[in-house]
């Protein structure tokens, strides 16, 4: 009876894990200082109203069990780690697996340009 609820517990922490991936890309050679989780803004299109260079994609999947509240907050701490500002084009879908269905959180990790502008600083208009 222990063997089999230790393995039924096994199945459960293995069927129930959460993955993620982050992939810094080419278009920008800048490698950036990690950033808060918590302050990274998440859009579900790349027309946000501010500038930004792309440094990479981000990619988290958990448990549908859970909401979707939990692959974003695994995406918003990939994407820290490449020194985002923001994420763009977020995408959820669901995957089915062998043992349960999760759901899947994509998109692009985004810095933000800042352009000095008399004493402060601004990243809605590109000033040269």
């Amino acid at each position: 009876m222990f063997k089999l609820l230790m393995f039924s517990l096994l199945s459960l922490l293995i069927a129930s894990c959460s993955h993620v991936s982050q992939l810094r890309t080419l278009d920008n050679s800048v490698v950036y200082k990690e950033s808060d989780p918590d302050k990274i803004e998440v859009y579900s299109t790349a027309n946000i109203g501010k500038q930004y260079l792309v440094i990479g994609e981000v990619l988290a999947s958990a448990d549908a069990g859970e909401n979707s509240e939990k692959p974003v907050r695994l995406l918003r701490e990939e994407a820290s780690k490449l020194g985002a500002d923001a994420i763009i084009n977020l995408r959820l879908s669901f995957c089915e697996g062998y043992w349960d269905v999760g759901i899947n959180a994509t998109g692009t990790a985004v810095k933000f340009k800042w352009y000095k502008k008399e004493n402060y600083y601004d990243n809605k208009k590109f000033i040269d």
